[in-house]
C-alpha cells in the first residue's frame, strides 16, 4: 500500500494541473486544478493541524485534571489536619475551664491537675507538651515534670509576647527540633484575669510527625511534597523533603495566592527547591496555616508524552489514507460540488444559530447589568439605613432640650426621616431586594395621596381627571409601592402628550372568571391609567416590558419604569395590561388582589407617643460596628435610664460578657465583621441561655430565613427608640414606660 501511495503522489506534478497551467487552459480546467492541489495538501496538513490541536488539548487535560486531583488531595489533608487542631483547641478549653478562677501557685502545687492533663496527653495518641505559664512567663506546669523547675519560663518566646500583647485569642508558633523533643506546632491561648487583665498562658505543642504520619499515604515519594506554612511565612514542616527552610517570602506564589484567597489552586516553579510543580493550597479553618498539596509537572505529563506518542504514530497512518483518498477524490469533481454544496447549507444554519447565541448574549449582558445596579443598590440601602438610625437616635437626644416653639422642626426633622426610609425600601424593590408587604389599601386614599405630587409631575399642559367606582374595594398591595406604580405611569403619560392632554385615573372593581396572565381566578381591583397622547404602534407595545427599552431620547428615560410596575404587580399576585393605538392614546391598567378586610389609616409616625426618659432601666450590652450609629443609639439608650456597655464587633461582645455578669439584654447588629449578629445570637445562647437577645438590622430586605436562631426581637433600622426600649424592658422583665 506505501508504494502505490507513493507511486501516486510522484504522478502529482504530471497527473494533477497546477495553477500555472498553459495560458490557453481554461478558467474552468485551472479552478479545477487548484482545487485538486488543495486537497492533496490538505490530506497532510489537516491530520498535521488535528494531531497538533488534540495534543494540546490532551497536555491542558491532564493539567487540569492535576489540578482537580490536587484539590481533592488536599480537601482531605486539609480536613485531618483541621481535626488535629482542633482537638488540642478542646484540650485548652478543657485546661482553661478546669484551671479558671485559681491562682498559679495553687495550679502549681495541684498534681491531681498534673496526672489529668499526663492522661490527656496520652489519649491524643504522640508525645504532647501540655504547659500552663503565668503573666512573668514563669511555667508553673507541664506535663513533662511534676514539679514544673522554677527556672523554666516562657518569657522570651514568640507565643508568649504575641498573647501579651492580645494579638490574638489562639495563637500558632513552632518550637524547632531539639535534642530531646522533636519540631512541634504549638497552640496557646490567652489566660484573662477577673479585671481583664492578661495573667498568663495555656500551650499545647503536638510534634508535626503527628501531621506527617498521614501525609506520607498522598505523598509516598518526592514527586509529590506537602507543605504546612504560617501566614507570615513561617515554614511549619515539609513532607517529604531532605531541607526544611524555616521561612519562605510572602512575595511568593504559595503566599502570593493563599492571601488573597482560602483555597485553590496554581502551576508553577517551587520558590524552596525551583521544581516547577501543580500545587494546591487550603487554609486550614480560621487558623494562619496554609496547605499545599504539590505534583511535580514532569509527573503529570508523563502519562500524556506516552499518549501522545501513540497518537503521532495513528496520525501518520491516518495522514497516509487521508493522501490516498484525496488523490483518488480529485478525480470526482462534480460530486466535491455537492458536497461543496452541502457545507454551504450548513454554514448558514451555524450563522442563524450565532446570530441566535448573539441575542442570547444580550439578553444576559442586560439581565447582568440589572443584577448589578440591584447589588448596588441594596449596599447603598444598608449604609443609608445604618445613617438614618444615627439621625434619629440624635433627635430622639435633642427634643427634651428643644423649646416648645421650636418642636415643629424636630418633627419635621423626624418625618424627613420616616421619608428616607420609604426611599430605601422604593430602592430596595427597584433592585429586587425587598419583598413586598401587602395590606389593605384604600384606591381613594392611595389617589388622594399621590395627588398633589401628580400634578407637579405632569405639569399645567396635562388635565387630571379621576374616575373611581363609588363601591370600590381595598386593594391587598403595598401602599408604597402602589403610589411609586401610580406616579412612574403618570410621568410615562405626561411625556406622551407633549402638547398637553387629559390624563384619566380610574378604579374599579372587578371578577376574573378565569386566569388572566400571571392572574388566578378570582376578586380584584382594577387601577388605570389612561393618556390622549400619541400612542404606540404594535412593534413598540410589545418590547415595552423589556428592562432597559425605552422610545425617549437620551437623557430622557431608562427603560426601567414599565418593568418596575410590571414586576410590582406580578409579586403583588395581579396583572398587567397595556392598550395603545397610535394618535388615539394608551391605557394601562393593572389588576391587583382585592383585600378581604377594609383598609386601616396610614399611622404617622411623626405622631407618636414618646416615651418617657429617665425610667428605670437595665443594664444591657450593645453591639454595632458602626461606631455613629452606636455612639447615637448608646446616648439615647441611657437617657431612657438603661446603663450601656458597648462592643464593636461579636468577638469583644463575648468578651464583655465574659466579664461582666451584670448585662441582663443583648442588643446586637446583624452585619458585622467576622461574626455576624445571627452568630454572636448561638454564641450567646449556648454560653448564657437566659441572657434574651434583640437583634437590630440596616438590611431593609430583611434577615435570611427571617428572625434568626435565639433573637427575642428584629428591630429594622431606622427604628424608633421607644419601640427599642419597649423591646429592651421586655426582654428584660421590666415594666413598659408610658
Amino acid at each position: 500500500m506505501y508504494t502505490m501511495l507513493r507511486s501516486r503522489v510522484s504522478d502529482c506534478p504530471t497527473k494533477i494541473p497546477r495553477p500555472g497551467t498553459p495560458a490557453g487552459a481554461p478558467p474552468g480546467q485551472r479552478r479545477h486544478a487548484l482545487v485538486q492541489v488543495l486537497l492533496v495538501c490538505l490530506s497532510v496538513l489537516l491530520p498535521l493541524g488535528l494531531f497538533g490541536w488534540t495534543a494540546f488539548g490532551e497536555r491542558q487535560q491532564a493539567m487540569q485534571d492535576a489540578g482537580h486531583s490536587a484539590d481533592r488531595t488536599i480537601a482531605v489533608l486539609h480536613e485531618h489536619a483541621a481535626r488535629v487542631l482542633e482537638t488540642n483547641e478542646l484540650v485548652l478549653s478543657e485546661v482553661m475551664r478546669q484551671t479558671e478562677g485559681r491562682s498559679w501557685d495553687e495550679i502549681g502545687r495541684d498534681s491531681r491537675l498534673w496526672t489529668y492533663l499526663l492522661r490527656v496527653a496520652a489519649d491524643l495518641g504522640q508525645p504532647t507538651d501540655i504547659t500552663l505559664a503565668d503573666a512573668t512567663g514563669r511555667v508553673r506546669m507541664t506535663t513533662t515534670r511534676f514539679p514544673a523547675a522554677r527556672d523554666d519560663s516562657l518569657a522570651g518566646q514568640e507565643d508568649f509576647a504575641a498573647l501579651r500583647r492580645r494579638q490574638s485569642w489562639t495563637h500558632v508558633a513552632v518550637l524547632p527540633e531539639t535534642a530531646l523533643t522533636p519540631r512541634q506546632i504549638t497552640l496557646s491561648r490567652r489566660r484573662v484575669a477577673a479585671d481583664g487583665s492578661f495573667d498568663g498562658i495555656l500551650r499545647i505543642g503536638l510534634p508535626v510527625s503527628q501531621l506527617s504520619a498521614f501525609w506520607a499515604r498522598y505523598a509516598p515519594n518526592t514527586r509529590y511534597v506537602v507543605t504546612l506554612v504560617r501566614s507570615d511565612g513561617r515554614v511549619v514542616t515539609r513532607w517529604p523533603s531532605a531541607t526544611l527552610p524555616e521561612w519562605v517570602s510572602t512575595d511568593g506564589l504559595l503566599l502570593r495566592s493563599a492571601l488573597v484567597q482560602r483555597d485553590g489552586h496554581f502551576a508553577g516553579i517551587s520558590g524552596i527547591d525551583g521544581v516547577e510543580r501543580v500545587s494546591a493550597f487550603s487554609q486550614v479553618r480560621d487558623y494562619p496555616l496554609h496547605l499545599v498539596f504539590s505534583v511535580e509537572k514532569t509527573a503529570v505529563l508523563q502519562e500524556w508524552r506516552e499518549r501522545v506518542t501513540l497518537l503521532g504514530l495513528y496520525t501518520m497512518l491516518a495522514a497516509a489514507a487521508l493522501l490516498g483518498m484525496a488523490l483518488m477524490t480529485v478525480r470526482q469533481y462534480r460530486e466535491q460540488r455537492q458536497d461543496s454544496g452541502r457545507w454551504r447549507e450548513m454554514a448558514e444554519q451555524l450563522a442563524a444559530e450565532s446570530a441566535r447565541r448573539e441575542q442570547a448574549e444580550a439578553a444576559l449582558r442586560r439581565a447582568q447589568t440589572l443584577e448589578a445596579v440591584g447589588q448596588l443598590t441594596a449596599g447603598v440601602a444598608h449604609d443609608f439605613n445604618n445613617l438614618l438610625q444615627a439621625i434619629r437616635s440624635g433627635l430622639f437626644l435633642l427634643a427634651p432640650r428643644v423649646p416648645e416653639a421650636s418642636r415643629k422642626v424636630v418633627d419635621a426633622s423626624l418625618q424627613a426621616v420616616d421619608r428616607g426610609a420609604k426611599l430605601v425600601r422604593q430602592l430596595m424593590v427597584f433592585s429586587r431586594r425587598e419583598a413586598l408587604q401587602p395590606r389593605p389599601v384604600d384606591p381613594r386614599a392611595l389617589i388622594a395621596g399621590v395627588g398633589e405630587l401628580l400634578q407637579k409631575a405632569v405639569g399645567a399642559p396635562v388635565a387630571i381627571e379621576t374616575a373611581i367606582a363609588p363601591d370600590i374595594a381595598a386593594a391587598m398591595v403595598d401602599p408604597t409601592q402602589a403610589e411609586l406604580a401610580v406616579l412612574n405611569l403618570a410621568i410615562n403619560a405626561r411625556d406622551a402628550m407633549p402638547q398637553g392632554g387629559t390624563l384619566t385615573i380610574g378604579a374599579r372593581n372587578a371578577r376574573l372568571a378565569a386566569p388572566q396572565g400571571a392572574a388566578p381566578a378570582g376578586d380584584y381591583v382594577v387601577l388605570s391609567v389612561a393618556d390622549t397622547g400619541i400612542g404606540m404602534l404594535p412593534e413598540v407595545l410589545e418590547r415595552v416590558l423589556e428592562p432597559f427599552f425605552t422610545t425617549k431620547a437620551v437623557g430622557k428615560g431608562t427603560g426601567l419604569g414599565l418593568s418596575m410596575v410590571h414586576g410590582f404587580v406580578t409579586g403583588s399576585g395581579g396583572d398587567m395590561q397595556i392598550e395603545s393605538r397610535p394618535g388615539i392614546g394608551t391605557t394601562v391598567s393593572l389588576w391587583l388582589p382585592r383585600a378581604e378586610a377594609p383598609a386601616l389609616p396610614e399611622e404617622r409616625p411623626a405622631q407618636q407617643a414618646r416615651a418617657a426618659a429617665g425610667g428605670a432601666g437595665c443594664s444591657l450590652l450593645l453591639v454595632d460596628d458602626d461606631a455613629l450609629a452606636r455612639l447615637a443609639t448608646a446616648a439615647a439608650l441611657r437617657e431612657m435610664g438603661h446603663e450601656v456597655a458597648e462592643a464593636r464587633d461579636g468577638e469583644e461582645a463575648l468578651i464583655v460578657l465574659g466579664q461582666r455578669r451584670d448585662l441582663r439584654v443583648v442588643v446586637t447588629d446583624y452585619a458585622m465583621p467576622q461574626m455576624n449578629g445571627a452568630e454572636l445570637a448561638l454564641a450567646v445562647r449556648r454560653q448564657w441561655p437566659a441572657l434574651p437577645v434583640i437583634m437590630i438590622t440596616g438590611y431593609a430586605a430583611g434577615l435570611p430565613g427571617g428572625k434568626p436562631l435565639g433573637v427575642r426581637a428584629l428591630l429594622r433600622k431606622p427604628f424608633r427608640m421607644e419601640e427599642l426600649d419597649g423591646a429592651v424592658r421586655s426582654a428584660a422583665g421590666l415594666e413598659a414606660v408610658a
